[in-house]
């Protein structure tokens, strides 16, 4: 009879096993190199940053895109910036300031997106690249976005993020936990199957976002993947991969950390009911894996402790399915590590600490990560709270 740990990890192993096939399809090539602009005409991009309020911070946002596009010599772009208050003023960018008296279905971000929705035009030949208020548009996300258009592609695509260390080791490692999602995610949208999107560095051309919009009840958080949802059931297959990268910043503390993976896991719940039926039971196996990791990490104090150590295998089969499934766990940390330390102002013999480090700190991060799930049960989320970044 199978131990309650043997059972925790023998639930995750398909979703174990997906994530390696995910990582070992698109982990070479994941972020292509920048490419020179084509001389002919090109066309039009929209830097979107929806935010709560303007923030000093978000000039360091700004000015990225402007260097980025003056680098890589493209200028047929605007940045807006998408905020319910403005109490101080960011260089180089329009502001549109949601009033408060506007009202649709959904809340706070998606109202506000909905609410920017007028000041876009509905053609085929602009774009919108949404952005989280931290992220940087590097030059490479520019050309890249460019070809991807001029290739004819799919109108809504998502590109791939970095998260390099801040000096928060552990939310740095929580966000290197995140990164082969990345993988996954990309799979699904040059597929066309898609279970989630990222609202950072999504790119949608404008006469789409203006047929599916962002005005959908019961919508406060999770707005992009309920897009994603509702856009598939209007327009069928229309996703793609567009290769630009951003480079973004890990939640400032632990409480950040638990607040946004809290956020996450909720909305992963509430979007269930919107769902193309044919992709719900991948959506269902994947929160309940996320919710048996929290389970399945409480047993680390098992075996710190050696307490209860009859609780963890009945056999030597079992030993070994496990220790292999742990083995390709820690490798997808290492993989995540190695991506963001690749943008991090750290020496060499920091990095090879950092991958030495992530081997005993692991069970610690999971803890972190998926405590979320539990608290999301228990305290629901009511409201859209902003993850905290560092300057």
């Amino acid at each position: 009879m199978l131990t309650p740990f043997e059972f925790l990890w023998l639930f995750i192993v398909p979703s174990t096993l997906f994530s390696s096939y995910h990582i070992a399809r698109r982990v070479i090539g994941f972020i292509p190199p920048q490419k020179d602009l084509p001389q002919v005409s090109l066309p039009k991009i929209i830097f979107q940053i929806a935010a709560r309020k303007l923030t000093p911070n978000m000039q360091s946002s700004v000015d990225a895109i402007n260097n980025s596009c003056a680098k890589a010599n493209f200028s047929n772009y605007e940045i807006k910036l998408v905020v319910d208050a403005a109490d101080v003023n960011i260089v180089g960018a329009e502001t549109i300031l949601v009033p408060k008296e506007y009202v649709c279905k959904s809340k706070y971000k998606a109202r506000a997106l909905n609410y920017a929705l007028r000041y876009l035009p509905s053609s085929s030949d602009v774009w919108i690249l949404h952005l989280d208020e931290d992220a940087l548009v590097t030059g490479q996300c520019v050309t890249r976005i460019i070809s991807y258009i001029l290739k004819g592609s799919n109108p809504v695509a998502n590109g791939p993020s970095v998260f390099p260390y801040d000096g928060n080791i552990l939310t740095f490692y929580a966000e290197a936990q995140r990164q082969w999602t990345f993988y996954w995610l990309m799979d699904q949208e040059m597929s066309s199957r898609v279970h989630w999107l990222n609202g950072s560095n999504l790119l949608i051309r404008s006469d789409v976002e203006k047929s599916v919009g962002w005005d959908f009840i019961n919508c406060f958080i999770s707005e992009d993947a309920r897009f994603g949802y509702e856009a598939t059931k209007k327009l069928g297959k229309i996703f793609g991969w567009h290769g630009g990268l951003t480079i973004e910043t890990p939640p400032s503390s632990l409480g950040a950390l638990i607040k946004q993976r809290k956020r996450w896991f909720f909305g992963s719940i509430l979007n269930l009911r919107y769902v193309p039926r044919a992709r719900l039971p991948r959506r269902l196996y994947s929160i309940t894996s996320w919710l048996d990791g929290f389970f399945l990490s409480l047993f680390i104090f098992v075996l710190i402790t050696g307490i209860g150590r009859n609780l963890l295998f009945s056999n030597w089969f079992t030993f070994y399915v496990v220790s292999a499934m742990a083995v390709i766990w820690l490798s997808r940390y290492q993989i995540g590590v190695y991506q963001n330390l690749r943008y991090s102002p750290v020496k060499n013999y920091q990095k090879v600490l950092f991958h030495i480090g992530i081997i005993f700190l692991a069970p610690i991060v999971d803890i972190l990560c998926n405590v979320s799930t539990v608290l999301a049960l228990v305290q629901r989320p009511k409201v859209f709270e902003i993850t905290v970044k560092r300057a």
